[in-house]
């Protein structure tokens, strides 16, 4: 059995506000259960009114393909996706029958931290990879374990997988950032998830808010030109021709896999060459000689092909996952595969101490060295 296309407030139980944006606020189901998702916990994200019009009367179909599209997958390609990816399984109806929202599930709870806040006390929310963009003396202060090079490349061939499977299965992923993607830094066995995808497009269709959107500092060349082109044009005349202002939009809304490449591409940038200014930097150069040094010259070459001008000349995902599959030889970046038992030891300095004994969801246990809290009793 699957869990059914459709679903209204009524059958949805108990609900608890979790987060409130400014397209929707997402709420905690804890009495839902669903057929086929036996062990999950569930979320309804219910989308503002100014949200739901701006996406118009195809909402609800918009957001049935998205439900019917992780159904039709084969089992065992639900299983992985469903392991990579935070994707939408009912749509929510109100009362006169529009889409109202969706339900997803709920973030397993690894991909969880209580961040320290400068006035004291803590704010516990899922761990999204832009924290890894950051400097390290900024991180500890807000109790975020410390994410080794070996460990950063292990989540940036993690992230090529997940984003690879949405390429094969035809989603343009579109609004690529720090914040869609979230991370379990786990020394033994780094995973991340991919987060807020009903901004995705499964080609041939259109994506159910209209157009997907570019979150700012992550904008693809032909975004920025045409950006400025429309700047230029509103400049020009006090009325332009409005035919000419929608094709220069359209030009900066479209997404294809090659900006998906150009923004993964970003996105190994930050996450390998942190510190201050790493959030925002577009600037290869260190990242490109991390990768050369670890894998080897087709991931560094990759790396400058997916920065191109011309999207045409840009790699594919799946590129990039083969030539992250394999490391250069001699390189001394540890296999992927550790065994369970085996918890890497992280060591013990002042730096990583935010909290006396414990940082984040990790506790310093004297004879093991730091381990998880959630999977170990605290001394």
């Amino acid at each position: 059995m699957t869990a059914p296309l459709e679903l209204t407030p009524g059958q949805l139980g108990r609900l608890d506000e979790l987060a409130r944006g400014g397209t929707a606020t997402v709420y905690l189901a804890p009495e839902l259960r669903l057929p086929g998702l036996d062990d999950e916990r569930f979320v309804y994200k219910k989308y503002n009114e100014a949200t739901k019009q701006s996406a118009g009367p195809s909402l609800g179909t918009g957001l049935s393909n998205f439900v019917r599209f992780r159904e039709r997958l084969p089992e065992e390609q639900r299983e992985a996706w469903d392991a990579r990816i935070i994707w939408p399984v009912s749509v929510v109806l109100d009362d006169s029958g529009g889409a109202d929202g969706v339900i997803m599930r709920l973030i397993p709870e690894r991909y969880f931290q209580e961040f320290t806040k400068r006035a004291g006390g803590v704010n516990r929310k899922p761990r999204e990879v832009e924290t890894l963009f950051g400097d390290d003396v900024t991180s500890a202060r807000k109790g975020l374990p410390g994410v080794d090079l070996p460990a950063r490349i292990r989540l940036i061939r993690a992230i090529a997988a997940a984003y690879g499977m949405m390429h094969k299965q035809n989603v343009v992923v579109g609004d690529i950032s720090g914040r869609n993607i979230i991370y379990d830094p786990d020394p033994a066995r780094p995973s991340i998830m991919v987060v807020d995808v009903d901004s995705a497009r499964i080609k041939g269709n259109r994506a159910v808010f209209g157009m997907q959107p570019h979150t700012p500092n992550w904008q693809p060349p032909e975004a920025l030109l045409a950006s400025a082109a429309l700047q230029r044009a509103s400049r020009s005349s006090p009325s332009p021709p409005v035919e000419m202002l929608d094709r220069l939009r359209s030009r900066w809304a479209i997404q294809t896999t090659a900006t998906d490449v150009y923004k993964f591409a970003l996105m190994t940038v930050r996450i390998l060459s942190n510190g201050r200014g790493g959030a925002v930097s577009r600037d290869p150069a260190r990242a490109r000689g991390v990768l050369k040094a670890r894998i080897g010259d087709t991931a560094a070459d990759l790396l400058d092909a997916s920065f191109s001008d011309d999207a045409k000349q840009r790699p594919t995902m799946r590129d990039w996952y083969d030539a992250l599959q394999h490391r250069k030889p001699g390189s001394k970046t540890p296999s992927p595969r550790v065994a369970a038992d085996e918890t890497p030891a992280v060591e013990k300095t002042s730096t990583l101490l935010a909290n006396g004994h414990q940082v984040g969801q990790w506790v310093w246990v004297e004879g093991q060295g730091w381990v998880r809290r959630s999977s170990r009793p605290r001394p």
